[in-house]
Parts: C-alpha cells; structure tokens; sequence
C-alpha cells in the first residue's frame, strides 16, 4: 500500500482525489499489448541492417581490391607483434548448401558466407571470410586496436555487455505495472519506470561509440597501408551504413522499451474518477 492512499473495493482515495484501480483484465491486456508492440517496434530493425547486408554481397566481387591493404594494414598496425591472429573461415563441402537452408544451423555460418567477421578480445583474433569479405577485416583491425592500443576504447568495449544486460532489464521494467496513482510521491523504482525508455537508449551508446571508433582507425589503417582514394571513399561509405545498423538498433531498443512502459501504464495506473451531478462519470 502507498502511502497516505486508502483503498475501498477497488477505489483509491488520495490528497482527497478517488482513485480506480484497473481491473486484472486490462492488466493482462497492457501486458500483452505491451509485449506485442515491444516486438513489433524491434521487426523495424532490418531497415537499418538491410543497406550494409546489401553492400556486403556486392563486395564480395571486389575482394582482391582490399586483400592486399588489408594484409599490409596487419604488419603495419603492430598488431600482429601484439600477438593478434586472423583466422579465415571457409565452408566445409556441403555447408554452405545447409546454410542456404538454414543459416542458423551452421556454426560461424554469417561469417564463412562472407557477411560479417568479427573479433574476440578473449582469443585477440580477428575472424572473417578473407577470400570474400576483407572489407570487413580493417574494421576488426580498429576492435583490435580498441583493446590492445586504447584505454578509452576498451573502456567501451568492456561497457558492451553490461550495455545489453541493462537495456534489457529495461525492457523487463517497462512491463511492470504502475499501483500508484499519477500524482502520488515518487520514489527511486517511481523513476526507474518513467525513465527505463532513455536508459535503455543510453546504455546502448557505448557500443555504438565503439564501433564507430574502430571503423575510424580501420579506415586510417587502409589509408595508411595505400588504399586508393575511391576505394577508401567506398569504404567510408561501407562502415557508415554498417554503424547506421547499430544506431538503428539504439533507438528501436530505446522506442520499444518507451512504447512498452507508456501501453504498461495507460492499462495499469489506477485513473481518477470524476464526478458528474455527483455521481461517477462513464
């Protein structure tokens, strides 16, 4: 029970305002309303993934364009005296046929297909398709250099995860129902409810920070290693749309908590009861 408010059959009384509290059925509709919209706002996503999966396929072509750069921007960098592998993935006989039916049934499955590649911190390896997408590899250069050559960049790369568990736990404060009534004191989780669409956002910001730091060092690494100026420019125009995907994904995470949290609580939050010619209003 809040504070100050006294409850009668249903009704709330507090500051002298009367309250109703909303019935278990609209609750079960905001919850699924919520969670519905939630997912809907989310299928947006690939809108913002699309241009980049797009551009990736087409670039498959030109691979022998960037192979060489791409070698060279790995003795340049230091990074393989700091002990950094590059491991190329291909597939077996008859794997990329099962891929083709279901990509998720192939381990590595994106990658060996030559659209995406990535680094793990733990094994400091940079994984990719080398005979189809070394576009992709002086990105992975720039996470190597975040966390082998950067303070500041590993200080993001570390928030990534935590990034995630929050703005998911976000998602799962949105669904929450509001017992208070609009006007009655707020406290900390009060606050936490009406803001969990912002933090949700905000706590994906480091990863999109740090993508686009690596991209910036990967496409110096390109120019530093001879990249044509065309190519480079192409390769600019690459990462743009590939750090497009990862602001998409932000702020669809950000709208679809705030979305949740505002269906949540127009079906929970006990309404006002106002009076007509003393009586309740319809």
């Amino acid at each position: 029970m809040v504070a100050g408010i006294s409850a009668n059959n249903g009704y709330y009384t507090y500051n002298g305002e009367q309250y109703r509290r909303k019935s278990d059925s609209e609750q079960i509709l905001g919850f699924l309303l919520a969670t519905a919209a939630s997912g809907l706002v989310l299928k947006a996503l690939p809108s913002f993934s699309n241009p980049f999966l797009k551009q990736i396929k087409a670039e498959h072509a030109n691979n022998h364009l960037y192979r060489d750069a791409f070698f060279k921007s790995y003795e340049q960098s230091g990074l393989k005296d700091q002990g950094l592998k590059v491991t190329s993935v291909f597939f077996k006989p008859g794997e990329e046929e099962l891929y083709k039916r279901s990509p998720k049934s192939v381990i590595l499955g994106d990658v060996k297909a030559g659209l995406n590649a990535f680094y793990v911190p733990e094994k400091n390896a940079v994984v990719l398709n080398t005979e189809k997408a070394t576009i992709t590899g002086f990105h992975e250069f720039g996470h190597a250099m975040n966390n082998l050559q950067s303070k500041f960049g590993k200080i993001l790369g570390k928030m990534r995860a935590p990034g995630y568990a929050l703005a998911g736990l976000m998602g799962t404060v949105a669904i929450f129902s509001r017992h208070k009534p609009k006007g009655a004191e707020r406290n900390a989780w009060d606050w936490l409810q009406d803001n969990c669409g912002k933090i949700a956002f905000i706590s994906m910001l480091p990863t999109v920070a740090e993508e686009g730091l690596a991209s910036y060092k990967g496409i110096k690494l390109a120019k530093n290693a001879g990249l044509e100026k065309s190519l480079v420019k192409n390769l600019k125009k690459f990462y743009g749309k590939a750090l497009l995907s990862y602001i998409g994904y932000a702020v669809l995470i950000g709208f679809s908590t705030y979305t949740a949290s505002k269906i949540t609580e127009f079906f929970t939050r006990p309404k006002k009861v106002e009076y007509q010619n003393g009586n309740i209003a319809a």
